[in-house]
């Protein structure tokens, strides 16, 4: 048993050792990427990305730990005729991936992933504008890595195998157990978020993120990720396609002006699983937000709004970036995509805004620190800034102390500021910190009373907002990230689950206009707003003002895998695997190309990022 354990803590060290080396490796072959950024991230490159190293090494030692459990009977010679072929196949593959990464980053500009297998049919084509000599070089490099790497097994890891006796019968069993254990490493965390390239950004500088990415990691995940989720689709020709597109989302005249002020603070509230069924106002059947209810009749309420996909990650990005979202896929996933999206953050940095992301919850739970980090927030505030005895649900903090500390930074933070809130409570499983008020114990009673609670949080937010200087000098804008198909058991893609609430409120409006009832979505609200602020929304490809009469009057979303397109004049559900409407109403023909062309050409635009 203990000669067992030995060599498995030092094979584990083996393989950390080497991804630090390929680390290293990276910073010193990128040299001017590397020399302009401070030492300091260097070293924060090695210590935040030594997470993923762990997760990679963690999925090699899955397979070693496999291989002590069906060798226990027998000696370290054995185990050393399989463990070294293996390690020499494992070393070849990740070497080569290692190496190719050094010239690739050079040209791309992230980090390896499974986009060069696309070229392994036409290789001559493929090295083409490769010098012969750097392709000489980089294979030398490759061999003498692997050479490196073997001689290191033979030094250090060889004698260790070799020292193994045959086991008892109880040694099988305590392998499995920690072979099992293996988990851990490869999630990267007991929290509830797998580990993911997001975890390890650290910076606002692109580069110093990208050194700190396990390309082996970011390879192997990207080949699993890429086959098993990407779509494009292909209802007509991509040219007739773009037209019917551009027609819809071409850019027109700034709208009607709400602001009395040039520069307010602008305060975004994300309200988690917020529907339109809950509020009463907007139609809802069920009257769980009565606080939402009543700031509705105080400010601008947008009453045929629609959120465009089920996801919180699908839903950020659509109101951040305005970006629509993908049937079967999440851009927020894709770090190396993320980065190329506008945001309503760079946009505000660079009006002299500062910019600031506050959740409860974990940072890293799908990818949301990378995209943010990429998309230029200047702070992010997450569960790790609160007192861990506020860490009481399976979320993260609850949502009465994030908007304490909210309301704590509008009223004292320097003007402008830009400040995005994400609401985490009435997430599944819906378990919040008050007595219930609509009784019963099932799933949809849950979600209402958990939508009550949050609510409660908003009102008592604006209750002390009301009356002070921030609320004078701040717009505030309230959208769910999605909705939901509870209560009523609406399916997947049906309408009332997309329905959302939007609200803009604060003693920066004027009373030109109290409601909004333009067919719109969650992409909107960057140009929408944008304008307001008098700062271009050009970068927003697919972002229309609502303010503005002469924009076009549509709302589309993205179910799993189909999409609905809703004009003034018709609605159609589309199921993009059976390739038939689902549900329609209205002038479906003409407005039915409409929504196949918005997906077509927002999967062009996807795949190509």
């Amino acid at each position: 048993m203990k000669q067992r354990l030995i060599f498995f803590g030092s094979y584990a060290i083996y393989w950390i050792g080497y991804f630090l080396f390929a680390r290293l490796l990276f910073l010193l072959y990128e040299y001017s990427y590397s020399f302009n950024i401070p030492i300091k991230d260097w070293i924060l490159s090695f210590t935040h990305g030594i997470r993923m190293d762990v997760s990679a090494t963690g999925y090699i030692l899955a397979v070693v730990g496999v291989l002590l459990v069906i060798t226990s009977f027998t000696n370290g010679r054995v185990i050393n005729k399989i463990l070294k072929p293996f390690t020499i196949i494992v070393l070849t593959l990740t070497s080569i991936i290692v190496i190719v990464d050094l010239e690739l980053y050079n040209n791309w500009g992230y980090r390896m992933d499974s986009t060069p297998l696309m070229y392994l049919a036409n290789p001559k084509d493929a090295m083409a504008s490769t010098k012969f000599w750097l392709e000489f070089f980089l294979v030398l490099l490759t061999i003498a890595y692997i050479l490196f790497g073997l001689y290191i097994y033979n030094r250090k890891i060889k004698n260790r195998v070799l020292a193994i006796e045959k086991s008892n019968i109880f040694v099988p069993l305590f392998l499995l157990i920690l072979t099992g254990s293996m988990i851990i490493p490869i999630r990267g965390s007991f929290g509830i978020a797998p580990m993911n390239s997001g975890m390890v950004y650290f910076s606002d500088k692109k580069f110093a993120n990208h050194a700190a990415i396990n390309v082996v990691w970011n390879f192997m995940n990207s080949l699993v990720y890429k086959d098993k989720n990407i779509k494009t689709y292909d209802f007509m020709n991509d040219e007739i396609a773009e037209q019917l597109t551009n027609k819809l989302i071409q850019k027109q005249g700034k709208g009607i002006k709400i602001l009395k002020k040039e520069n307010p603070n602008v305060v975004l509230i994300i309200l988690e699983s917020f529907s339109s069924k809950v509020i009463k106002n907007l139609g809802g059947k069920w009257n769980a937000a009565p606080r939402l209810n009543e700031l509705i009749n105080e400010g601008v309420s947008f009453n045929n709004f629609y959120a465009n996909g089920s996801r919180s990650d699908k839903g950020l990005v659509s109101i951040l970036s305005g970006y629509p979202a993908q049937p079967t896929t999440s851009i927020m996933k894709i770090p190396n995509k993320t980065e190329t999206l506008p945001s309503l953050f760079n946009n505000l940095n660079e009006n002299d805004y500062k910019t600031y992301f506050y959740y409860g919850g974990d940072i890293d739970f799908a990818n949301m620190r990378s995209y943010l980090l990429n998309t230029g927030v200047q702070r992010i505030i997450s569960v790790e800034d609160f007192d861990s005895k506020l860490n009481n649900s399976k979320w993260g903090v609850h949502d009465e102390y994030i908007f304490d500390i909210l309301h704590k930074d509008v009223v004292n933070h320097k003007a402008p500021y830009f400040k995005v809130v994400f609401t985490l409570s009435s997430h599944d499983p819906f378990e919040v910190p008050m007595d219930p008020v609509f009784e019963g114990k099932d799933r949809a009673t849950q979600y209402l009373n958990s939508i009550y609670y949050t609510d409660s949080c908003l009102g008592k937010f604006f209750d002390h907002i009301k009356g002070t200087e921030a609320w004078d000098n701040t717009l505030f804008i309230l959208v769910a990230d999605h909705g939901s198909s509870r209560p009523g058991n609406s399916q997947n893609h049906d309408l009332d689950k997309f329905q959302i609430p939007m609200l803009w409120l604060g003693g920066v409006l004027n009373d030109s206009i109290k409601v909004v009832d333009k067919v719109s979505s969650q992409m909107d609200i960057p140009a929408t707003l944008l304008n307001q602020l008098g700062i271009s929304h050009s970068e927003f490809e697919f972002s229309k003002d609502l303010f503005s009469s002469e924009s076009h009057e549509f709302a589309y979303y993205a179910y799993n895998d189909g999409f609905t397109f809703i004009t003034d004049t018709s609605k159609v559900i589309f199921d993009n695997v059976a390739k038939e409407l689902i549900y329609s109403e209205g002038n479906i023909n003409q407005d039915l190309e409409k929504g196949k062309a918005f997906l077509q050409t927002v999967m062009n635009d996807f795949t190509y990022r």
